[in-house]
This record gives structure tokens, C-alpha cells and sequence, in this order.
């Protein structure tokens, strides 16, 4: 939150008139005035104040106000913890401040281990520019009278301000070469956020999450899953299984999507060799991306399309961090038209005995449907 208020205390809070408009200076002191008033600043306080001042900062930056539905932010926070405490509550002190939230596709949770630092990102796609902020550590254990005294700005040791806009980092290497070195080992916010902006739907969002990160792998295991919902679409007493061979970055959508956990099973992992997976893919023309399977546990049977996914191999000539990204926001753009990316290999109908050896991990699955025999080479 903004400073405590309280009767006989002055609010300690420095603007530099050269950094800020009148108008977003108006919303910041405004927004201060009326921040309720908190007891002391412990644990989930302090996160949420840091939360607040980290909208704060964004707001003035990028000259955005409450709610703006073309602003979103990444963050860490609610995975993160710092100095042994949890950081979700600095999510509640973003959206009092400036209005984004998760139920509006505007803040968005990202997935790293808990011991990474806490870190904001905000991204207006209308101006093509972000803000990369980290609180500086000594902030998470200053006193209230100390914190008081702090302006918003130097609440954060990497406070940079960079052209997140992909098109445009393309356009102009130098520009994303200096975007890319100013956010450093969390460059991958660029990804995420040209996505969003390009209209990535809410459940792939979600998945991205999960995998920390957005690459065409993700993006094709997005593309894999809408392709089966549509063609093998899920009626009473069905459910999906998915033998993934071989295995990339596709997996980690299944857990959000079709609910496939390791844990809970349905989803099932079996790492090709090199050699089988260029002798498929030489086979058929197209690298296998595993078996779907649609098993209707009434009747003790199910169907299957053995799957593969055309990646576009098209030589890059772009800076090397504009590949995958770009790969990304075409994918996306072509998300109503799969068949530009899969192609069934193989369909065929799936039994108790068939579904079991398919799961077993000691049984390659392609040498369960009889495509290739390991036993005899």
C-alpha cells in the first residue's frame, strides 16, 4: 500500500515533476489519499505495498490509467518467497491500485521457483512499451518509519523501461538487442506479452503459466488438443488419454487443459530414441507427436489418432530471440486453421488390452500399434 495515514503524520511520498504528467500525477495522490489504513506493515502488508508501489511506478511510467484493458502485467508474485515470507498479497496491491486482475486477461501469475526474486512486468500494447521492476531487498525488511521515507521509485533495484514490442524490436535490432540485455534472464515476459497482446485465448494463457514461458512447443501442444477436441469431441463417461512420444514442451498443456496429470494419470510420457523418432518421422513425412486416445470407460473401449505436428522450418534470418517469438504470434494467427500443423497418421480403435500395453512405460507404444518392432532391429 501507499504510506500508513494517520491523523498528525505527514504522507512522505516524492514525485519528480520531469518524470510524471499532471494527469498521472493526479491519479497517484488520489489513489494515496484514499488507500485504507493499515495497522503495521509485517509480511502479507509489506508485499501488498510493494505490489502497490510497483502499480504505482508502472502507472506513471507508461502514463496508463485504472483498469486499462490494454495494459496487462506478468509477475512471479504468489510463487516467489522473499525473506521467508509469501508475496501473493503483492497481486492484491496491483489491482487496487491500477484495476488489472486475472479475471479481466490483465494480470497474469507466472510459474518459477520459489527461491527467484520478485519481479513485475507491464506491457501496454497500444505504445509497444513495458516496464521491468524488482524490489530491492532491503525494502522487504525496513521498518515503517524507514519504508516511509522511501520514494516509489527507489522502491526497486532494476526499475528499466524498454520497447516490448516485438514487431518493432524486429524491425529495429539495435532496439531489441538493448530490450533484450536490459530484461536479462527474464526476456521471456517479451514472448508472453506480444501474445497476449495479439489475442493468445485465455486456457492457452493459462497453460503458458504453467510452462513459465511461451514457445512454439507450448503452441503446439495448444494446437494438438483443439484438434482432437474437434474431431473426437467428449460425450458421457469419456475421457482423454495421451501416450506423448516423444516428449517437448507440448506436454505441459494437458495438465490445464484436459485436467492429465501425472499424479491423477491419462497422461503417459515415452522417450523416443533419436534414431526411432527420425525413422518415423521419415516414415511419414512428419515428426509423431504421440497418441490420442478417446476411452469410453462404460464400454471398455476407445478410438485413437496416432498424431504428428509440422513445425514451420523455414530458414530464420532474424535476430536469434525474434525466432521463437515470432514463431509464436503466427501460430496464433493461424489457431483456426490446425490442419496447417497436424496431420493424422494413423486412427484405429483401442481395447482394455491395447490402453493398458499403451501405458505401460516398458513397452514402446509405436511397437504396440505395430508401427515399428524394437525387438527387431
Amino acid at each position: 500500500m501507499g504510506p500508513q495515514v494517520r491523523s498528525g503524520r505527514k504522507i512522505h511520498m516524492v514525485i519528480e515533476m520531469g518524470k510524471h504528467t499532471p494527469l498521472v500525477i493526479g491519479i497517484l495522490i488520489v489513489c494515496l489519499l484514499c488507500a485504507p489504513v493499515l495497522a503495521g506493515l509485517p509480511d502479507g502488508n509489506r508485499m501488498e505495498q510493494i505490489g502497490q508501489r510497483a502499480a504505482y511506478t508502472a502507472m506513471s511510467d507508461l502514463g496508463f490509467t485504472n483498469g486499462d484493458y490494454n495494459v496487462v502485467v506478468l509477475t512471479n508474485a504468489g510463487r516467489a518467497i522473499v525473506d521467508g515470507q509469501t508475496t501473493e498479497r503483492a497481486i492484491s496491491g496491483i489491482t487496487k491500485i491500477s484495476g488489472l486482475q486475472n479475471g479481466d486477461n490483465t494480470l497474469w501469475v507466472v510459474n518459477r521457483p520459489e527461491w527467484k526474486p520478485l519481479w513485475f512486468y507491464f506491457y501496454d500494447k497500444k505504445t509497444g512499451k513495458g516496464v521491468y521492476l524488482e524490489p530491492d531487498t532491503s525494502f522487504y525488511t525496513k521498518s515503517n518509519a524507514e519504508v516511509s521515507q522511501v520514494r516509489f521509485y527507489d522502491t526497486f533495484s532494476r526499475h528499466v523501461v524498454v520497447n516490448g514490442d516485438l514487431e518493432k524490436m524486429l524491425a529495429d535490432t539495435e532496439v531489441g538487442n538493448k530490450t533484450m540485455k536490459d530484461l536479462g534472464g527474464n526476456s521471456g515476459v517479451v514472448a508472453i506479452a506480444n501474445a497476449w497482446a495479439h489475442g493468445a485465448p485465455y486456457d492457452m494463457l493459462s497453460a503458458v503459466m504453467l510452462h513459465d514461458h511461451f514457445c512454439p512447443g507450448v503452441s503446439s501442444g495448444y494446437i494438438l488438443a483443439k484438434y482432437v477436441e474437434e474431431k473426437m469431441p467428449i460425450t458421457g463417461g469419456m475421457s482423454y488419454v495421451y501416450i506423448s512420444s516423444p516428449r517437448w514442451c507440448k506436454d505441459d498443456v494437458f495438465p490445464i487443459l484436459w485436467d492429465l496429470t501425472p499424479g491423477k494419470g491419462g497422461h503417459y510420457i515415452y522417450d523416443l530414441s533419436q534414431e526411432d523418432q527420425d525413422g518415423l518421422t521419415a516414415y511419414y513425412g512428419t515428426r509423431p507427436a504421440g497418441i490420442f486416445i478417446r476411452w469410453d470407460s462404460k464400454a471398455k473401449s476407445g478410438h485413437a489418432l496416432l498424431l504428428g505436428f509440422k513445425f514451420d522450418e523455414s530458414t530464420w534470418t532474424g535476430p536469434s530471440w525474434g525466432e521463437k517469438p515470432k514463431k509464436v504470434l503466427d501460430m496464433i494467427e493461424n489457431l483456426q486453421t490446425p490442419e496447417k500443423y497436424v496431420v493424422v497418421l494413423e486412427e484405429f480403435d483401442v481395447n482394455e488390452s491395447m490402453l493398458a500395453d499403451l501405458k505401460d512405460p516398458a513397452k514402446n507404444p509405436y511397437e504396440v500399434i505395430g508401427v515399428i518392432c524394437t525387438t527387431c532391429k
